[in-house]
């Protein structure tokens, strides 16, 4: 089950956010303790952060937000901030259930596209197989360099 998340999810959230930064590919940034916080008010007033649930138990969460796009600000275009299931719940179903709920959600809140990622340092081939699976076409390529 996907819903709105609380602000009693929110220490739980903490936690997966601190398991996604492991994954995240920058060795040299350890993962502060709260830093997730920000993106999780910024999701939460936008009604865009979920978590899923599985058995009554939060397996994974989900946070985006949302802008007016640069071309026409009348048209809203949304992101995810960050998408995390518990490894054990990976390849059961809870990832789709969570994209689907977070599109809905961005669709609800306004939005009129929505942009998911995923990392190259966490799974990319199984991620980008699902998102195009869901309708979602490749049209930006992200480099980043430490500075």
């Amino acid at each position: 089950m996907v819903r709105h998340a609380t602000k009693d999810d929110f220490a739980i959230i903490e936690q997966m956010a601190a398991k996604l930064w492991s994954k995240s590919g920058f060795p040299k940034i350890p993962y502060k303790a709260g830093s997730a916080t920000l993106y999780m008010q910024i999701a939460f007033d936008q009604n865009l952060l979920l978590v899923v649930e599985v058995g009554g138990e939060i397996v994974g969460a989900a946070a985006g937000s949302m802008a007016p796009m640069l071309g026409d600000s009348d048209v809203y275009i949304g992101s995810e901030l960050a998408w995390w299931i518990e490894e054990e719940h990976r390849r059961g179903g809870a990832g789709i259930t969570l994209l689907q709920g977070l599109e809905k959600a961005a669709k609800d809140a306004g939005c009129n596209v929505w942009c998911m990622f995923y990392m190259q340092s966490s799974m990319p081939v199984e991620v980008e197989a699902m998102y195009l699976s869901q309708g979602y076409k490749l049209k930006e390529t992200v480099y980043m360099k430490d500075l």
